[in-house]
């Protein structure tokens, strides 16, 4: 008996997840399958399109048998972080074998090797990494510039490697190692369109869809790419948000937060007054980030820092080691036995019951989390007039 790691966000649920989850079944034989959820706010820096409780059912349909949370301060940040935070999460529950992730193209012994190099960080790679930081390139462009030419991989080789599920499998396996967790990767190859690819008017549906196709479609009123019962479900959801929708509360929040905006996880001093300068100007959230937006820092990390500044997440001293909870968001009733196996954190099923019971510090974290949680059903309530469960009212999903 096994059990089967995905971090995923789903974002939403389609056709591609379903069949990756039945990948995973067949290449690791295991019995359960845990989807570790990014919540509300996706790590490019953006919110969901639809809420952590619609996107678990549409999991657990589509073949999930335990949905676990991967707390804000993971799933709103650089792939590094985004990755160890999701391994150390899987690798708390104490019950999880095997973590699994897409390809593009890339087999696993160079993913795996790429891993086991970023982890060890040699001087020859640090070195050249400084080298082209200093040439302008932004982190990840030079890293994998940095990599490229230690290992001697042509330009093509690099881009190959380094596309965008590849870097975060790499990512998983270097923090894999650093946290000596006892995991095994799996690695399952993509099919269908490419990562951001959307659809063209002449195309014609080219198998799995991407994510970013399915939302575009979506925002159209199209809803291709999904299941039937996944389309079911998504048609309950009382709205589908953009990150638009929040400029309101970001440029509050960044007015609010003016003298320590440093002070925000990823911002920069560079940063900071980058947003403190453009604030007066922009007319929307799409104009602010254009003016933020340099050549050296990717979009990605500017939108995360906007949206890192609306929930309060600051920099932290140090690395965390162990999780002081893991949040339970639904599950297969006949999954329920894996629980008892749960020795390194708590599971969490009640908020109002299990808050009090956290120590200080895994209080002010799961309270992050609900303030995330807590935002996103404000906005969900005024662009859909209706009105929502707060947290505390939510409980666990339970389907046979």
């Amino acid at each position: 008996m096994s059990a089967a790691g995905i971090i995923c966000e789903y974002n939403p649920f389609h056709k591609g997840h379903q069949f990756h989850i039945q990948q995973v079944r067949e290449k690791t034989g295991a019995d359960t399958v845990v989807a570790l959820l990014n919540g509300d706010f996706v790590q490019r820096g953006e919110p969901a399109i639809v809420d952590k409780y619609v996107r678990t059912r549409m999991a657990l349909a589509g073949g999930a048998d335990m949905v676990f949370e991967l707390p804000v301060r993971y799933g709103l940040s650089s792939a590094e972080d985004f990755a160890r935070g999701g391994i150390l999460a899987l690798d708390s529950l104490s019950f999880v074998d095997y973590y699994c992730f897409g390809s593009e193209g890339a087999l696993q012994e160079q993913l795996e090797q790429a891993g086991r190099y970023l982890a060890e960080e040699p001087e020859d790679y640090r070195k050249q990494l400084s080298h082209h930081l200093r040439k302008g390139f932004s982190f990840p462009a030079a890293r994998e510039r940095a990599y490229a030419d230690c290992v001697k991989l042509t330009a093509e080789e690099r881009e190959k490697l380094f596309m965008p599920n590849n870097t975060l499998g790499i990512e998983y396996i270097k923090a894999a190692r650093r946290l000596e967790s006892s995991m095994k990767p799996v690695v399952i190859r993509r099919q269908g369109m490419g990562y951001h690819e959307e659809l063209t008017g002449q195309q014609e549906e080219p198998g799995f869809l991407s994510a970013t196709a399915v939302r575009s479609q979506i925002w159209k009123g199209n809803f291709a790419g999904l299941s039937e019962e996944g389309m079911d479900l998504l048609k309950k959801a009382p709205c589908f948000l953009h990150s638009e929708d929040f400029w309101q509360m970001c440029s509050f929040a960044i007015r609010d937060r003016w003298d320590r905006l440093e002070d925000i996880k990823d911002l920069s001093d560079e940063l900071a007054n980058s947003f403190r300068k453009n604030w007066y100007e922009a007319v929307s959230l799409d104009d602010f980030l254009n003016r933020c937006k340099t050549k050296n820092m990717t979009m990605a990390r500017v939108k995360r820092c906007v949206f890192q500044t609306l929930l309060g997440i600051e920099k932290e001293s140090g690395s965390e080691e162990n999780f002081p909870y893991i949040r339970l968001l639904g599950m297969r009733r006949s999954a329920a036995a894996k629980l008892r196996s749960v020795k390194k954190t708590k599971v969490l099923g009640r908020l109002a019951r299990d808050l009090e019971e956290l120590d200080k510090k895994g209080r002010e974290k799961l309270e992050q989390d609900i303030k995330a949680a807590d935002l996103y059903r404000t906005v969900a309530m005024a662009v859909s007039g209706q009105r929502l469960p707060e947290e505390f009212r939510r409980q666990v999903i339970l389907v046979d």
